[in-house]
């Protein structure tokens, strides 16, 4: 009944403009996105030892690489409806071997990181593998080494830093 009479209010007074609106056309989006996994606290900061008395003679020809160290990365407590999870690797890739490999930052000379899954990945900057959930886990099994694509490697530290970043789905 309330209508009725604004609408005859309006009709009367001639502001039909006024009280006439145009119609409100409501476009309603939303996008629903797998929930993340967590990351095993032993996986946050991976700190991965390649030896701490490797010998310098033993990297004096190239192609050469220390013997492959073993590690995981694990992801946990994984919600219900996230089955797919990606890894992207990111660092200072090995101008020579990007594909797979890191420039070292220490003070050792010749000699770079070479990072891969345990299958053998390639996992260089920006190289991503794929895992698919069970159990509501995942465990990302890697390998790593020292590699000298020319030899005379120099005594000194061995440094590199990558991080990887998870995508769910």
């Amino acid at each position: 009944m309330r209508i009725n009479h604004i609408a005859a209010v309006c009709l009367l007074m001639g502001m039909t403009s006024l009280c006439q609106a145009d119609p409100v056309t409501l476009n309603i989006t939303g996008n629903i996105v797998a929930s993340p996994c967590q990351i095993s606290s032993d996986s946050v900061t991976k700190a991965v030892d390649l030896g701490q008395n490797i010998q310098a003679s033993d990297l004096q020809t190239g192609g050469l690489a220390t013997t492959w160290i073993p590690f995981t990365i694990d992801l946990t407590s994984c919600p219900g409806g996230t089955t797919k999870v990606i890894m992207t690797m990111h660092g200072s890739a090995d101008p020579v071997n990007p594909n797979d490999m890191y420039h070292s930052t220490g003070t050792a000379q010749n000699v770079s990181v070479q990072l891969q899954s345990q299958a053998a990945d390639l996992m260089g900057d920006g190289k991503s593998l794929s895992g698919n959930i069970a159990s509501n886990a995942y465990s990302y099994q890697m390998r790593a080494r020292a590699y000298t694509q020319n030899g005379g490697v120099t005594p000194g530290t061995i440094v590199a830093t990558v991080t990887a970043t998870f995508v769910y789905n």
